[in-house]
């Protein structure tokens, strides 16, 4: 997978892109309910601080949490299994759907259905240099 996953230290903000494919396939990944799944690493990550190395998600009783923390090399994803499955089902509905230049912010607010208060925010992007879709 081509998975970049990259961090802002001072907002805690996190984007995580790829191709369309690469995004479909951790959907799959997250619906099992535990994996890591190693991300490329980039260079130059600006506007963002630091690129992260891998993914980690784990089934967890209660909402889902998404963090990283402030000297972490990794996303980490935990929550029940059915709402990971609706967080996958996001994302996959994203990477089928969306435009090229498009984001999916997944964001907490109050009475959300999937997450839990806390949970960090993410964007979800679709890589400008993947193929479109055909």
């Amino acid at each position: 997978m081509m998975l970049k996953v990259l961090r802002g230290d001072s907002t805690g903000e996190m984007e995580l892109s790829g191709p369309r494919s690469d995004l479909m396939a951790l959907a799959r990944e997250l619906r099992s309910g535990q994996g890591e799944i190693r991300l490329e690493k980039v260079s130059d990550p600006s506007p963002y601080s630091r690129s992260l190395l891998r993914i980690i998600y784990r089934q967890a009783s209660g909402k889902i949490t998404i963090s990283s923390s402030g000297d972490s090399e990794s996303l980490e994803i935990q929550g029940g299994l059915e709402l990971l499955s609706l967080l996958a089902e996001n994302i996959e509905s994203f990477a089928l759907e969306a435009d090229q230049d498009d984001h999916l912010h997944v964001d907490y607010f109050p009475e959300h259905d999937y997450l839990a208060s806390g949970s960090g925010s993410l964007v979800v992007a679709i890589d400008s240099d993947a193929h479109p879709r055909s």
